[in-house]
């Protein structure tokens, strides 16, 4: 049996499930709506891996969250990548990471469609009571009482 071949899907159409699937925001034990976008991107383009990036602290190291290949951040065969910001207000909140096994894998298109979702993502993961800000409240340390002014 040959290599599987992936079906190739318009921007358009992919952008629209993401949006349907963040706006659903139904996560589950199992899965969860980032999962999905990763699934959308990787299946539907010539993407060979996806990975959502956090910065996790206020060095702006990143933590990956989801990706098509948890185990490698890196595919062996990668030979274009591109990166594209999660931003809201002026604010840095990760990165949207995509690689392909094929070259000139990246046009116009693909830079619109990643820009688009990475402005869900940022909307998605900081609208309140969503993943950011679950992850923030549970990773901060516990408040310490002030000493009280003399």
């Amino acid at each position: 049996m040959g290599p599987q071949l992936k079906s190739y899907r318009p921007a358009k159409s992919i952008f629209a499930d993401i949006e349907r699937t963040l706006a659903d925001n139904l996560p589950s034990f199992h899965h969860s709506p980032l999962e999905e976008v990763v699934t959308l991107l990787t299946d539907g383009r010539h993407y060979s891996w996806v990975g959502i990036y956090l910065s996790s602290d206020r060095k702006g190291s990143a933590a990956l969250l989801e990706s098509a290949h948890p185990a490698q951040v890196a595919l062996a065969g990668t030979r274009k990548k591109i990166v594209v910001s999660i931003r809201i207000a002026g604010r840095e909140l990760g990165s949207l990471g995509v690689e392909s096994d094929r070259e000139h894998s990246f046009g116009s298109d693909d830079r619109v469609l990643l820009e688009q979702v990475a402005g869900l993502l940022a909307r998605f993961l900081t609208g309140k009571g969503k993943y950011l800000v679950r992850r923030a409240l549970q990773s901060a340390p516990a408040a310490t009482p002030k000493a009280a002014a003399a």
